[in-house]
């Protein structure tokens, strides 16, 4: 089964399916008065749909994040398991199969060095073994980028290059090594940290912002287990190529990054007051 075939299948809210927002064709989507898109986006998909018009765009599309994935449990964030049904949510993925069956998909988020680290969470996740996008990985680019050109290049390249080496190149444009990525990383734990302190109390149902900081704190988490493990130069020069040696690191790394628990963003400000309610997980 490809990239395509998956996609095809979730079924949007417009047909009363709960697995996405929106999954249909790229230029149904732009022609909608109340997207949300910003203007980079809207610009980079208004090109890809010049170049495939048979192209599909698939939002806000909700993923289980696995119990039983070996980096998961490692990672023993116990926190996002106790999130209710499918917390993953991937903002924007365009998809599109070519007449001799290549099919490609490309998953996209509004620019930030933050976001990029997310969308890479979010591929290792909907791709590692076990999952519903396991075989097709090598059909899935995450990109993040304020310049719409290089998103629609990017589309385009995806049928000419490999889908690791398009990333790579990517992974560049944020950050030339690992040390680079895990100051991101932990930027973006802590400056999520203190929003929540700031806004939560401000919110009457702070169900599903409470949701975006948990899932954002695993991802975060989870590339910088990942991305210590696939690296082999690190196996051999840190580690002398013990594995066992690397991923010990490699959890401490992602351990590092600093979050709120969930009972404590239910309590955040509202010590004195019976407002907010935890849910029973």
């Amino acid at each position: 089964m490809s990239v395509c075939e998956i996609l095809s299948a979730k079924v949007d809210e417009r047909k009363q399916g709960s697995d996405c927002t929106f999954n249909g064709y790229l230029e149904d989507y732009l022609g909608m008065s109340e997207n949300g898109l910003d203007e980079n986006l809207r610009k980079a998909f208004e090109v890809i749909l010049e170049e495939e018009p048979d192209a599909k765009i698939i939002t806000n599309l909700k993923h289980e994040i696995s119990k039983d994935a070996v980096s998961n449990q490692i990672i023993r964030y116990k926190d996002v398991f106790k999130l209710n049904s499918r917390p993953l949510i991937t903002p924007y993925m365009i998809y599109v199969e070519h007449e001799d069956g290549e099919s490609r998909a490309l998953l996209v988020l509004p620019y930030s060095k933050a976001n990029y680290l997310y969308g890479k969470g979010m591929y290792y996740c909907l791709t590692e073994p076990g999952s519903e996008f396991a075989d097709v990985k090598n059909e899935i680019v995450s990109i993040v980028s304020d310049n719409s050109a290089e998103i629609a290049a990017t589309f385009t390249n995806m049928f000419h290059e490999k889908a690791g080496a398009l990333q790579r190149t990517l992974d560049k444009k944020f950050f030339s090594n690992y040390e680079d990525l895990k100051k991101i990383a932990l930027e973006a734990a802590e400056e999520e940290k203190k929003e929540a302190v700031e806004v939560l109390p401000t919110l009457e149902d702070r169900t599903q912002q409470i949701y975006q900081y948990v899932v954002h704190w695993f991802l975060l988490k989870k590339v910088l287990y990942v991305q210590y493990m696939v690296n082999k130069v690190i196996l051999k020069t840190e580690h002398d190529g013990n594995i066992k040696q690397q991923r010990n690191q490699a959890k401490v790394n992602a351990d590092a990054v600093a979050f709120l628990s969930y009972s404590e963003m239910w309590r955040a400000g509202t010590e004195n007051e019976n407002r907010a309610v935890e849910p029973k997980a």
